[in-house]
C-alpha cells in the first residue's frame, strides 16, 4: 500500500470514528430529554410538600416580664425558651440561676456579634426547678420554672 492510499484510509477511519462518536453522543443526549408526550413535571411551587410534623416546627419563646415571675410558677415548653422582657440597655445586667441545671439553666443577655440578646432560661428536660433572677437594682426574684413537653 502506498503512503498516499494509507493516508486516505486513516482519514476515512478517523472520519468514521468521529461520526460514530457524534451519533452515539446524540443518541445518549436524546435519551435524557423528555419526549413531547411525557407528562410535564410540576414546578417546585406547585408540587405538594410533605406535611410538617410537630418535631419539624419551631415554637415561639415564652416572653414574660421579670415582675410577673416573683413568687409564681412559670411554664416553658421543651424546644423553646423563657425570654425576659427587660428594659432596653439592661440586658447584660440581669443574672439568674436554677436549682437543677439538668432541667433548665439561665442564659445571660447582652450584646453579641452585633446583636443584643435578652436574658432568659433554656429548658433541657421535663420537670420543675426553683429559679432566681436578680435585676440591676439588686432585687432577687424567686419563682418555680416548670418545663413541659411541646
Amino acid at each position: 500500500m502506498s503512503p498516499s492510499s494509507r493516508k486516505k484510509v486513516l482519514v476515512k477511519r478517523s472520519l468514521a470514528l468521529r461520526l460514530a462518536l457524534v451519533v452515539t453522543v446524540g443518541v445518549l443526549l436524546a435519551g435524557c430529554a423528555p419526549a413531547a408526550s411525557d407528562t410535564p413535571v410540576a414546578p417546585a411551587a406547585d408540587a405538594p410538600s410533605p406535611a410538617a410534623s410537630v418535631d419539624d416546627q419551631a415554637f415561639a419563646p415564652t416572653v414574660v416580664s421579670p415582675e410577673d415571675l416573683d413568687g409564681k410558677d412559670a411554664t416553658v415548653k421543651i424546644g423553646t425558651s423563657l425570654v425576659l422582657a427587660v428594659p432596653d440597655g439592661t440586658e447584660a445586667e440581669w443574672t439568674g440561676s436554677t436549682a437543677d441545671v439538668a432541667i433548665a439553666d439561665f442564659s445571660p443577655g447582652g450584646p453579641s456579634e452585633g446583636s443584643v440578646f435578652r436574658p432568659g432560661f433554656l429548658p433541657h428536660e421535663i420537670g420543675q426547678t426553683a429559679a432566681t433572677l436578680t435585676g440591676p437594682d439588686g432585687k432577687t426574684l424567686r419563682f418555680t420554672l416548670s418545663v413541659i413537653a411541646p
